[in-house]
């Protein structure tokens, strides 16, 4: 067992390091703690070992460190404070699809990430910024988010006085944030023309309004998230809205990640990490449900699906206190066509029963 280090000011023990300790309790910066106590010790052997087990730097003013994120080793941040930084959620469930999308955003590889609505496409991107303290700048680009909010647009300030207000991408540019473009399949086209130049290995944005060009910061990422890959809705669940994409604007994306439903257990160890009051048989015969619908709708046997949001919302509700039958009704039966809710009733039925238990 490593000796703890003892601090002179006040008899404090702590095992790894005095730094945060000094910093926190007396004001004190390491390098003048080591002028007035040179012969103290401000780390000790497991700091030393966790130091270079993960490779810890100093950028700038910031530490970082590396962590594993679903098997790829990337980047984090150490003690790093940003509202746009996204809270972490233990529940959420890593994939392989998790580690190509880490492994992208790491080496500064513009990542599209598309697949059925409700399997945690956006909370993958939030997961990953959580775990290495990147802040997100979020946006749905579901056709009301017109071209001069993403670019910029000139206004009058408070003074009186015309000024160009950058939109939300050159300001992620700037800031080094990793931008997350929702629903792009059903963007403006002269959003996606602007995201052209930017989609290019280090690419610049022009604005043409200022003549300003924006280099990206090193720290700037951009990722997508749609629901079909740019080709249209082959289920018809997302034609509504969306649009088929410029194949050479679809070529620029240098990776792309299909993100699907859960399998079965782990789908299970979701639910039940959520709302752990509920019995586990339950949540097993809620996603063997959904499983055989999901498949019925794979084979055109229904227009409409379950994803494993409307799950979540079910499960709320019976964790809430809800009656089976009347969860059911308003979490999906009223979402769908009339045409599927017997079908869809029929199926809870059969795995679940009438009441739920």
């Amino acid at each position: 067992m490593s000796r703890r280090l003892e601090c002179p000011l006040c008899g404090n023990t702590e095992e790894f390091s005095l730094a945060i300790h000094l910093r926190t309790d007396h004001s004190v910066e390491p390098g003048a703690f080591r002028r007035q106590f040179p012969e103290l010790p401000i780390h000790g052997d497991a700091f030393a070992g966790f130091v270079e087990s993960r490779g810890v730097r100093r950028v700038g003013e910031v530490l970082h460190f590396n962590v594993d994120v679903a098997g790829a080793t990337m980047s984090a941040r150490y003690g790093v404070d940003h509202p746009l930084i996204p809270d972490s959620d233990p529940s959420f469930v890593w994939t392989d699809a998790c580690r190509d999308v880490a492994e992208a955003i790491e080496h500064d590889e513009r990542v599209f990430v598309y697949g059925p609505s409700g399997t945690g496409k956006s909370s993958l991107v939030r997961q990953i910024a959580a775990l290495t303290g990147r802040p997100v700048r979020r946006v749905s680009l579901n056709g009301e988010t017109s071209v001069s909010d993403f670019i910029g647009h000139w206004t009058v300030n408070e003074q009186r006085q015309t000024v160009f207000v950058r939109g939300i991408l050159p300001q992620a540019m700037i800031e080094g944030h990793i931008l997350q473009l929702d629903e792009i399949d059903a963007m403006q086209p002269e959003i996606g023309f602007t995201l052209q130049q930017v989609l290019e290995p280090g690419g610049r944005l022009l604005l043409t309004d200022t003549g300003e060009e924006i280099a990206p910061h090193g720290d700037f990422r951009l990722v997508a998230t749609a629901n079909t890959l740019g080709f249209g809705s082959d289920s018809g669940l997302y034609a509504s809205g969306t649009h088929v994409l410029n194949f050479s604007w679809l070529d620029r994306w240098d990776v792309v990640v299909h993100v699907d439903y859960l399998p079965q257990n782990e789908e299970v160890g979701l639910l039940r990490a959520r709302h752990s009051s509920l019995q586990k048989n339950l949540l097993i015969s809620l996603v063997r449900a959904a499983g055989d619908l999901r498949r019925a709708h794979a084979e055109e046997q229904l227009t409409t699906t379950i994803t494993t949001r409307r799950l979540l919302a079910l499960c709320a509700r019976l964790a809430r206190g809800n009656e089976f039958p009347r969860a059911l009704q308003t979490t999906i039966l009223n979402k769908v066509p009339p045409e599927d809710r017997k079908v869809i009733a029929e199926t809870f039925d059969h795995h679940v029963g009438p009441t739920g238990k």
